[in-house]
C-alpha cells in the first residue's frame, strides 16, 4: 500500500505528520513501514540520518528518493503485502513525473492550515490531483491548528474540500512538534494526533489491508 503526504504548499506540516504517521503504524499498528523522502529538502531522510549518529534505531527505513523512481518503489510494493510506505512529496505540482504518483498511489494525505493562502492552494491542488485522477482517494487534515484562534472561515473550508474528498478533526498546533524523532511518539502528542490518525487507519487502511489479503 502506497500512502502519499502532498500538498502543493510547503510548510503545511507534510515532512512531520509522515513522520508521526509511520511512527503510529509501526508502534500502535505493528505494521511494517518504509519511507521515501522525495522532498528535495531532504529533511525527513536528514531526520533518520541523525537518528542513527546518536545510536538511536529508527523504528523503519527512510530512503532518499526521486520521483523518477516511483514506478520502481511500487514494484517493490506490491511484491511485499504486509508494507506500507510512506511518501513525503515536494511541495510543487511542475513535473510531469507526478503523475504516476498520483495515478497509482492508494491514498492521498493531504495536510493544510485554515489561512487563505494554505486554503486556495489546497482547492488547486485538489483540482489537479482529479484531474490526473478521478479516483483518487483523498483525506484533507487541518494541521497546526490553534486553539486560541477561532476560525470563522472552517465550515466552508471544510465543505469546500469536501468536494474533493475527507475532512478529518483538526491536529493542534504544538512547540514539541518541533522535537519529533523517527524512533519514537511523545506522550503528550500521542493524545493530539491518535484521534485523526486513528479514524484514518479504520476507515481506509484497515479496510484495503484485508482485501488485499482476502
Amino acid at each position: 500500500m502506497i500512502i502519499l503526504f502532498a500538498n502543493q504548499k510547503g510548510g503545511v506540516g507534510k515532512s512531520t505528520l509522515s513522520v508521526l504517521f509511520s511512527n503510529y503504524l509501526t508502534l500502535a499498528k505493528n505494521k511494517a513501514v518504509k519511507v521515501y523522502d522525495m522532498d528535495f529538502q531532504r529533511s525527513l531522510y536528514n531526520k533518520a540520518q541523525a537518528a542513527e549518529v546518536i545510536e538511536n534505531t529508527p523504528l523503519y527505513p527512510v530512503e532518499a528518493a526521486e520521483l523518477s523512481q516511483f514506478n520502481a518503489i511500487q514494484k517493490k510494493d506490491n511484491k511485499k503485502e504486509n508494507q506500507v510506505s510512506i511518501i513525503d512529496l515536494a511541495g510543487k505540482m511542475d513535473d510531469d513525473e507526478l503523475v504516476p504518483v498520483f495515478q497509482k498511489s492508494d491514498l492521498i494525505l493531504c495536510p493544510f492550515s485554515y489561512d487563505e493562502y494554505s486554503v486556495s492552494s489546497t482547492i488547486e491542488f485538489s483540482f489537479v490531483i482529479k484531474k490526473i485522477n478521478p479516483n483518487a482517494k483523498i483525506i484533507f487534515i487541518p494541521n497546526r491548528v490553534r486553539s486560541s484562534v477561532k476560525y470563522e472561515t472552517m465550515k466552508s473550508v471544510q465543505d469546500a474540500l469536501k468536494n474533493f474528498g475527507a475532512v478529518t478533526s483538526s491536529i493542534t498546533e504544538r512547540i514539541d512538534f518541533q522535537r519529533i524523532t523517527t524512533y519514537d511518539i511523545p506522550s503528550n502528542i500521542v493524545e493530539v494526533i491518535e484521534p485523526v490518525f486513528e479514524s484514518i487507519y479504520n476507515e481506509y487502511i484497515d479496510p484495503a489491508w484485508h482485501k488485499m489479503i482476502t
